[in-house]
């Protein structure tokens, strides 16, 4: 036990971190390092002791009974405001991050600004590991699913990207409901130089990029080899490749411990198995049933309040919301289909060869993708401001007035409704044009097996 309870400590050190990161080239500038004196009237022995004592929550800094002495300590030199502690001419605290700004703004608990460590701070002496990482960490973000996932859809199988996108659904979900539980900071900087800011007021515990980037890319592989003709070895490899970038990319950018990144691949590797079973079976029943998208639909609204009370506002319960919207739109468009008479099961039995890649298959898909990808964003610029406009009519309170928003619980419909209608629009909308325009593939009307 006690040699478990030393090796969860080293996995949770953000001096590991800052070794990671110092030996792929990421590395103060001189006039940043963590042996710098007094700055700004702080010294790096005050910001160790702060750090002995102060219980860092979701990027705030919140005092227990232990630290009265340094609270009066810190009202001395600055105030305190809604749990943040602010130094006039100190650092704040934010999420694991000592920052040498800090600000006198009322509404600062209810808007934390990024105050990540500046660019003139830190040095980057490998440029292609910045490359590299930086592409591991896009394969966890919003902006590859929003395409990954239409473009399985509209060039290669339907049935796999649902099924897909329910697996992806539950690990999200499960794995920000899990940080907000948990509360764990992410690693202090410095000794760890943060290289991204955009979710840098989530907890860190578990790292749901590395839940998902083990569950897509093994879910991908399970699912290709049960409905085609793969060279599983060849597969196998490049799943490890795909979830090894993702995970080694949240340690280099600073944003998680190596313990952080572990848990998020356990916990993935049990969602596969305890969810990928049964996503055939719910597949036909979420398309095919009559009350598919008012029962289901209505099933993935509801996990929207499902979530953990936030203690502090961050944009894990937001960005599962887009997740929800998102299942819940293909859900509702390949119904549409179904109901319609035009989507019809498959004539032959898995497994199916791979698909042959030509230069009309190359042409005729990026033809797809650039059309498809412009209509969604039309959708996406019509029915944001539109949803914000109605719930903000709804809840009462200015549409300007983004706190309000998050405060009151009208962001979450929000965000619910806008990928909602995006996702509809993707599975829906763009095979109708493209089948119009004579681009869209042949075998779409036949994605259910």
């Amino acid at each position: 036990m006690e040699n478990i309870t030393k090796l969860v400590s080293v996995l949770k050190s953000p001096e590991l971190v800052a070794d990671f990161q110092k030996r792929c080239g990421v590395e103060f500038s001189g006039s940043e390092t963590e042996n710098r004196p007094k700055k700004n009237g702080i010294t790096k022995e005050k910001n160790q002791v702060e750090s002995e004592f102060l219980r860092h929550r979701n990027g705030y800094v919140n005092l227990n009974e232990q630290t009265e002495s340094l609270n009066e300590s810190c009202k001395s030199n600055g105030h305190m405001k809604n749990g943040y502690t602010v130094d006039g001419s100190g650092p704040t605290h934010k999420n694991g991050l000592i920052s040498p700004h800090s600000t006198n703004d009322e509404n600062h608990s209810q808007k934390p600004q990024e105050e990540d460590l500046e660019k003139s701070s830190f040095k980057i002496n490998n440029q292609l590991y910045f490359i590299l990482f930086h592409f591991g960490a896009s394969l966890g973000n919003e902006i590859f699913y929003l395409f990954f996932f239409p473009f399985v859809h509209w060039n290669f199988d339907g049935t796999l990207m649902r099924q897909m996108a329910f697996v992806w659904h539950v690990a999200m979900w499960a794995g920000q409901a899990l940080k907000d539980i948990i509360c764990w900071p992410r690693p202090a900087s410095p000794p760890v130089i943060k290289l991204e800011s955009r979710y840098s007021l989530e907890y860190g515990m578990p790292s749901t990029h590395a839940t998902v980037g083990t569950v897509i890319p093994f879910s991908l592989l399970i699912l290709l080899h049960r409905y085609y003709e793969i060279p599983l070895v060849l597969g196998l490899v490049c799943a490890t490749v795909w979830m090894s970038l993702v995970c080694c990319s949240r340690i280099y950018l600073g944003m998680h411990t190596f313990l952080d990144v572990v848990a998020g691949v356990a916990f993935g590797s049990l969602i596969i198995p305890s969810v990928l079973p049964w996503v055939h079976t719910l597949d036909l029943l979420l398309v095919t049933h009559p009350l598919g998208p008012l029962v289901f639909v209505g099933l993935y609204f509801s996990f929207c309040w499902l979530y953990p009370t936030q203690k502090i506002w961050n944009t894990a319960r937001a960005d599962t919301a887009n997740v929800h919207g998102i299942c819940g739109g293909v859900t509702s468009g390949y119904w549409l289909f179904y109901q319609l008479g035009w989507l019809t099961k498959s004539s032959q039995s898995p497994p199916y060869p791979v698909l042959t890649v030509t230069w009309n298959w190359v042409y005729l898909s990026f033809l797809r993708t650039l059309f498809g990808v412009l209509i969604l964003a039309v959708i996406r610029a019509i029915v944001k401001p539109l949803a914000i406009h109605f719930l903000c009519k709804l809840y009462k309170i200015d549409k300007k007035d983004v706190e309000a928003q998050r405060r009151l619980g009208s962001e979450v419909p929000q965000k619910f409704i806008t990928y909602y209608m995006v996702s509809i629009g993707a599975t829906f909308l763009v095979p109708l044009l493209c089948s119009y325009l004579g681009i869209m593939r042949e075998s779409f009307y036949q994605d259910l097996y």
